[in-house]
């Protein structure tokens, strides 16, 4: 299944945050800090998202998230892909 813009935004934030690592979490805090206050509530169900397609992972006590191996290959392949440029062939 295609990942939505925000995902793919998300997953940036998180290899921004965590610089690559597969042991550093980020609490769900600073990500919104990140995000306009508008975003925040599909921030969360985004969040959600991508722990349940085992994207991310969830602290199993604190709301903080890490990348699992898959969602970091993830997004790294989004950071190379770049972004789309629409109407632009």
């Amino acid at each position: 299944m295609p990942l939505t813009e925000l995902e793919k935004t998300v997953l940036l934030a998180m290899l921004v945050f965590t610089k690559g690592s597969l042991d550093i979490y980020v609490s769900e805090k600073n990500l919104e800090a990140r995000f306009p206050v508008r975003k925040r509530k599909p921030l969360r169900e985004t969040l959600g998202d991508l722990v349940s397609s085992k994207l991310i992972i969830i602290h199993p006590k604190e709301k903080k998230y890490k990348f699992s191996k898959k969602g970091k290959e993830e997004g790294s392949r989004v950071l190379l892909r770049g972004a789309k440029l629409w109407d632009m062939k």
